[in-house]
């Protein structure tokens, strides 16, 4: 009897985790790749072009064109269980009958976990153009930061941890290393990991130096500090050669946002060897201020991939770089966690559960 019990208890507690839906199978899918659930007439007009262009939009800061997304379709009603648990999608709903304004929806692990969903839902074909057009940039966001997020938390579960606590030592932060970053160089104020591929090459740059002012976060100072930095600790294949900035074919571009509820600069752009080889690549840096030792602190990742589309390796690295806590992002939550643990310990003694 006890034994029918048991396993009375435990499928009900199955049954219970699944319509929670808390047993969702992993989402299926590269990548930066997207399906759109969207039907052959409305894919085949102007509405359906709006949503290919907007996922077919170039990657920017790349030595070549590189779509943002890898686009496929299916119609409402190939929809099946099979494909629901795509990674990314789209779902495209017209309906007069159903909807009286143009709308879109953002979701989550509906059949999947870590599913990124984005439904557009609109009376007609007109105001789902409409609609594409004025969200576009929201959409691609969604899309983008949610592929960093899992690449984040693939991080959290693997990265070389010895160099991730090389960079705490060094600089008080704490950043989640990609594993396959084994090799280092230091220097004064300086780190460098790397993969050392001869074929799709990922390295990552920290440095600091003092905060005086205001100043030294506009795009000309960012990028000044970051080529003495990088010449003096990048050198070439040749000698006197040494990575810097390209900006004469495309200039590096400022992107200033809060992250972590506290400023950054982010600057995206292409490298080069001067005086050397024909090398280059794409890069993307954040700097912040560590409030705790006013000082900026600059995570840099650049990719050296010939011959070969970089939009997901440069993405990799910004995943790794924006999982970066300041000195006093540490603080507050060794700070939190002390004061959640008194708390539960008072919580404890009131309710006479230790002594």
């Amino acid at each position: 009897m006890k034994k029918v019990f048991l396993l009375v208890a435990v499928v009900g507690l199955f049954v219970g985790c699944v319509e929670k839906g808390k047993l969702l199978p992993n989402a299926s899918g590269t990548a930066f790749e997207v399906l759109v659930v969207i039907d052959d007439n409305d894919w085949k007009n102007p509405c359906g072009k709006a949503v290919s262009d907007m996922l077919n939009t170039d990657v920017p800061n790349l030595p070549q064109a590189e779509p943002m997304f890898k686009i496929s379709h299916v119609p409402h009603a190939n929809f099946d269980s099979y494909l629901r648990p795509a990674r990314n999608l789209i779902i495209v709903s017209i309906s007069p009958e159903k909807y009286t304004q143009a709308k879109v929806v953002y979701s989550e692990e509906r059949w999947a976990k870590t599913q990124a969903i984005v439904s557009l839902n609109a009376p007609t074909q007109a105001e789902l153009t409409a609609l594409v057009e004025k969200e576009q940039e929201n959409i691609i966001r969604y899309f983008v930061e949610k592929e960093r997020e899992r690449f984040a938390n693939y991080l959290k579960k693997k990265h070389n941890s010895n160099k991730t606590k090389k960079a705490y030592e060094k600089f008080g932060i704490e950043i989640n290393v990609p594993s396959d970053m084994c090799q280092i160089k230091e220097g004064k104020n300086f780190l460098w990991f790397t993969n050392a591929s001869p074929k799709n090459r990922q390295d990552i740059v920290i440095y600091s130096y003092p905060y005086t002012s205001e100043d030294m976060f506009t795009l000309d100072r960012l990028v000044e500090t970051r080529d003495s930095v990088l010449k003096e600790n990048v050198p070439g294949p040749e000698k006197d050669s040494y990575m810097g900035t390209e900006t004469y074919y495309e200039k590096p571009v400022l992107n200033e946002f809060l992250h972590n509820e506290a400023y950054c600069a982010e600057v995206r752009g292409l490298w080069k060897i001067y005086n050397g080889s024909l090398m280059g690549g794409p890069f993307v840096s954040l700097s912040r201020l560590d409030e705790i030792h006013q000082r900026i602190v600059t995570i840099e990742g650049f990719v050296f991939a010939p011959g070969k589309d970089k939009r997901n390796y440069i993405r990799q690295l910004e995943a790794a770089i924006y999982s970066a806590k300041m000195p006093q992002e540490i603080k507050k939550i060794v700070e939190k966690k002390k004061k959640k643990k008194a708390n539960s310990l008072i919580e404890k003694k009131e309710n006479g559960t230790i002594l």
